[in-house]
């Protein structure tokens, strides 16, 4: 058998993680519009693992997306920002620009991690126009929200009672009872390859699941990321009507 050289196999290495690296990076830019039709009497903008470190293009090219929308309400399913996030001006300045009629957020897992939580949540209430639901219930044109405060144990209580339940975590679901739709993230999309679930952390990796007795769960790929890297998985921003 014939033997490889260390220049041949560092080429080899470089071209293979070249081509898994490159379509991972690229994938941090492009934002996929998902379109759920639900007939709930308003027009939702889901939004989660913004992952904010700074306004770059896909910060501008959601502004546009959004402005294009113009929805009534804009859902934010936590990881506003991480512990990269320097700088919580930048969230005073991009969320601000996000408008709609109502805006409504509950924080993730990096949103405590980072240490500014608190922070956080003073900045997006007084300065963007975001109510955070901490385990709490809005009502707005008819439809109840409940918002699911992120749990690092990741066990959830019992909800019932609402339309539509803003979670950052998919785990929330099976604490569901008959809700309309469930929304959540934190997963990324999970890295899949030809429909098989090769790594997610949630046994509901992506998109859309229709479960028995807790209704609809959709869970998105998210906006943003601590690291580049988004293999099989780009941005995505979910739109319900």
């Amino acid at each position: 058998m014939l033997g490889i050289s260390r220049r041949a196999l560092l080429l080899i290495m470089g071209c293979v993680i070249g081509v898994v690296a490159i379509p991972s990076w690229t994938e941090t830019l492009r934002i996929e519009v998902t379109r759920l039709k639900l007939d709930l009497g308003l027009k939702l903008a889901f939004l989660v693992d913004t992952h904010l470190h700074f306004l770059g293009p896909v910060e501008e090219n959601l502004l546009k997306i959004i402005s294009r929308e113009d929805p009534d309400v804009i859902l934010h399913g936590g990881d506003v920002i991480d512990e990269f996030t320097g700088n919580l001006d930048l969230v005073r300045r991009y969320f601000s620009s996000l408008d709609a009629r109502r805006k409504y957020a509950v924080l993730g897992n990096h949103d405590y991690w980072s240490g500014n939580a608190s922070e956080l949540i003073g900045i997006m209430r007084r300065e963007c126009g975001f109510h955070f639901l901490i385990d709490d219930v809005v009502e707005f044109s008819g439809l109840r929200i409940f918002g699911v405060d992120w749990r690092d144990d990741r066990r959830y209580p019992r909800i019932g009672g609402t339309d539509i339940v803003l979670a950052h975590d998919p785990n929330v679901a099976p604490c569901v009872n008959s809700a309309k739709l469930i929304l959540a993230g934190h997963t990324h999309g999970g890295i899949v390859v030809s429909g098989v679930t090769i790594f997610s952390n949630s046994i509901y990796s992506r998109g859309l699941y229709h479960l028995q007795n807790q209704g609809i769960l959709y869970v998105s790929r998210g906006l943003g990321q601590i690291l580049p890297f988004r293999p099989t998985s780009p941005l995505e921003l979910v739109i319900i009507e």
